[in-house]
């Protein structure tokens, strides 16, 4: 991982992290209805032995989906209390500043430019081609 992907990696942290919770609580509250209307399926309908057994394996999958949705949200509520105490405009401001910098240093190296503060390089420009022995003034 390179420098810059771990500034963006921290500014989405702090940034995204209420939100990505958010999804998770949206996404097991669908898990829960889903639950909720299998079961009221159960409840109004007289099913055969197969039937039941299928009903049984798609109630064990949404478990197993709810479950991880749960254990998710578990996690992404331990990062958030970290970044709810350290999140602040001067954080997500000093990480936003760093990249942009990043960028401009990237751009910069990438074509570099040099001001020649002497006319040592007149040398090279020299009609008689004759490099070593030509003196300058500086």
């Amino acid at each position: 991982m390179t420098v810059e992907e771990l500034m963006k990696y921290m500014l989405n942290l702090f940034n995204n992290t209420s939100d990505d919770l958010h999804k998770e609580y949206e996404k097991l509250s669908k898990k829960d209805m889903e639950l909720s209307d299998l079961d009221h399926y159960i409840e109004n309908h007289t099913l055969k032995s197969y039937e039941l057994a299928k009903v049984g394996r798609l109630r064990k999958t949404l478990r197993e989906e709810r479950r991880e949705i749960k254990n998710n949200i578990e996690m992404i509520e331990v990062i958030k209390k970290f970044t709810d105490k350290y999140n602040n405009k001067l954080i997500t401001g000093d990480i936003i500043q760093n990249l942009k910098e990043q960028g401009i240093l990237k751009k910069r190296q990438e074509s570099p430019t040099y001001k020649y503060r002497t006319s040592i390089l007149n040398r090279l420009e020299a009609k008689d081609g004759n490099i070593s022995n030509r003196s300058t003034e500086i």
